[in-house]
């Protein structure tokens, strides 16, 4: 398999192609003969790089935070690297003595990683083996854990393939500082648990090119053979501009913090990339998120997300998520500190079912126990929570373009991945755009778990811990109060709102539930739907709409697991019909008919009158008004000679309440 180097949606250095070896295929009037081959089954991560990224970073300008703050490209790298929708593509090879046999895509998918066994392979595309046959010899023995140091060896090879330029930059000096400095990272995620030290740097130039990349792995294995065993590490670096000639820029096979045979090619030395493609030896997949549009969490079907867009790499704070400068070099989550199982006090494990918790974590910064959570909802998915703030090596935020908000954050393991080895970063205030990073529960806020078994919000948060409460039920978490808001009293046609704010049995927000405004009109038995929608994550919704007739409103929340519909309280508004005057004769001759001519709401069947009254007297009323349609239209008899005051008054009905207009002089002479 060969994957070209390409541009990324995000201005960071990560992540890699793979190249394989090219083997010559035997003739099309020959097939090829069957060979035997033992080795050790073990997994490679590839990476999926993606076209657009520099062209989409060359236009970022500004500084918001939900954008970048480079102008024209200036935080930009020429050996970007990004992913689009597959999160963790692997590959399978035997590592067979020292040498690594590429296997053609789809073999041995459920033979686990260490398995001993015996294949019959053929040659298959692109250089790789295609398996006939296969045998297990022996399972996977995890390596006693004491035989293994804090300080894993890594041996150095820097390597300039054929065709390609040395890079100057690229000594053993600089590239023994920097494992030291991803070792000072590993360190101080694992408390002082990993380490790494450049065991031995050999630099040289080799007999393959950048396709051939198992033979570069095979070449360098060949010259340091004592590479190979438990807390090892083969770490093959080409020089930085051999991406433009098909080197990949990063790739590390998958192991465990006790597991041998680790291999890794980086192309040119950065500190998040080389501590990226080590993680993957340690056994780590991706840092990745998950946006449902405006849902916070959805539900796996068939290990995907329908309706969801899975973005690889797309935690912009943890080592296995985007890589380079203020990319990936913050704590590692809380989803890698679980499956590392090297620090098992960090994480507080919360199971289905236990009803409402409250918890204080503190900063991921910080060293104390329970800083993270580990919640189980009924369902069986495993949310992790996070508390990053302003501190540590979370303070990176602040100097990346895309500024990820600090904050408690919800994760859920990755499907595609082993127990706590790949995670996705949900959205907890979800807008629908790709480039939104503001995802952390605000102080107020609820986190709703697709099941609706599990929400969790957070009551407090400031620079030592955050507040928690977590209700984790066994039945689905459903609306068990909604009110409503509205005005008692309105004009016919104007503007109001009706809102509800819905709750569960804890008393908790609701959050993305549905929930419909109903009306029944003054005078009727059936209630109507005027529009549905669906709760914020405070648990509220609104709809402004302009006023009718007279009539109760309700909201009513859509049915649930273990759940009825839930009706808010109903509130009666009365609606009335506006009538306005236009402005009448100033003037007229005593004994003349004063014409009077206005507007009423659109009401059904409206009885409009003129009102009039002279000074010092009280309203009287007059004719009764022609109308048609809005259109209001009568006239009076003027036989006193003095001021007249006239207006106009709509008699109520069932429906609507009636009212009377402003009023107008005319003066008689």
């Amino acid at each position: 398999m060969r994957i070209r180097n390409r541009q990324p949606l995000i201005p960071a250095v990560v992540l890699v192609g793979l190249w394989v070896t090219t083997v010559p295929t035997a003739t099309a009037s020959v097939s090829p003969a069957p060979e035997g081959v033992t080795g050790i089954v073990q997994t490679i991560v590839v990476e999926q790089p993606r076209l657009d990224a520099l062209a989409d970073n060359a236009h970022i300008t500004g500084g918001n935070s939900t954008g970048g703050n480079t102008t024209g490209g200036n935080n930009t790298d020429a050996n970007v690297t990004g992913v689009g929708t597959d999160t963790n593509v692997t590959v399978k090879i035997l590592r067979s003595g020292s040498k690594v046999v590429p296997l053609a895509e789809g073999s041995l998918p459920t033979t686990k990683d260490g398995t001993t066994v015996v294949v019959t392979v053929v040659p298959g595309e692109g250089g790789t083996k295609r398996v006939l046959s296969a045998r297990t010899i022996s399972a996977p023995v995890a390596p006693v854990a004491a035989a293994v140091p804090a300080a894993h060896d890594v041996y150095l090879a820097l390597v300039v393939p054929k065709g390609a330029t040395a890079e100057s930059s690229l000594t053993g000096v600089s590239a023994r500082a920097m494992v030291e400095r991803v070792s000072r990272y590993w360190s101080d995620q694992t408390g002082d648990q990993v380490s790494f030290a450049a065991t031995r740097v050999l630099a040289y130039r080799s007999a393959y090119s950048c396709a051939q990349t198992y033979d570069l792995w095979d070449e360098a294995a060949a010259r340091m053979p004592e590479a190979s065993g438990p807390g090892k590490h083969l770490v093959v670096v080409v020089p930085r501009g051999a991406t433009a000639l098909g080197c990949a820029y990063g790739l590390g096979t998958v192991g465990a913090v006790t597991a041998d045979g680790n291999l890794v090619l980086v192309s040119g030395l950065n500190q998040s990339l080389l501590a990226h493609e080590l993680g993957h030896n340690l056994g780590l997949y991706h840092s990745n998120s998950l946006q449902c549009g405006g849902t916070q969490d959805m539900t796996m079907v068939s290990r995907a997300f329908p309706g969801c867009q899975a973005k690889g790499y797309d935690d912009l704070f943890d080592v296995m998520g985007y890589s380079g400068a203020s990319y990936g070099e913050a704590n590692l989550n809380a989803v890698h500190l679980d499956g590392m199982r090297l620090l098992p006090s960090t994480v507080r494990r919360i199971a289905a079912g236990s009803g409402v918790t409250t918890a204080r974590i503190t900063p991921l910064s910080t060293t104390t126990d329970n800083r993270t959570l580990k919640v189980t909802d009924a369902s069986g998915v495993n949310y992790f929570v996070e508390y990053r703030t302003d501190s540590g090596r979370d303070t990176v935020a602040a100097s990346n373009p895309w500024h990820p908000a600090w904050g408690v954050r919800v994760l859920r393991e990755d499907p595609m991945a082993p127990a706590s080895a790949g995670s996705y970063e949900l959205d907890a205030t979800p807008t629908g755009s790709a480039q939104d990073y503001h995802r952390s529960i605000p102080v107020g806020g609820i986190f709703t778990a697709a099941s609706r078994k599990l929400t969790i919000a957070v009551n407090a948060a400031d620079a030592t811990g955050a507040t928690l409460t977590i209700a984790n039920s066994t039945i689905a978490v459903v609306p068990s109060a909604a009110t409503l808001s509205v005005p008692g009293m309105a004009m016919v046609g104007a503007s109001i709102t009706a809102s509800t704010t819905v709750t569960d049995p804890h008393g908790l927000a609701v959050a993305n539930w549905p929930v419909t405004l109903q009306k029944l009109p003054r005078g009727t038995t059936t209630w109507r739907s005027v529009r549905t929608l669906a709760t914020t994550a405070t648990g509220r919704a609104s709809y402004r709409f302009a006023n009718g007739l007279s009539g109760h409103y309700r909201w009513v929340t859509a049915p649930g697991a273990g759940s009825p519909s839930r009706f808010s309280p109903t509130v009666a508004v009365t609606s009335t019909a506006r009538v306005v005057e236009a402005r009448p004769a100033s003037s007229m001759a005593h004994g003349g008919y004063l014409t009077v001519t206005g507007a009423i709401s659109p009401v059904p069947a409206p009885v409009v009158y003129i009102q009039y009254r002279h000074p010092g007297g009280s309203w009287r009323t007059g004719p009764r008004a022609t109308v048609a349609g809005t259109a209001v239209r009568s006239r009076i008899l003027l036989n006193a000679r003095t001021t007249t005051y006239t207006r106009l008054y709509v008699r109520a009905a069932i429906p609507y309440a009636g009212s009377t207009s402003g009023y107008y002089v005319t003066k008689t002479t």
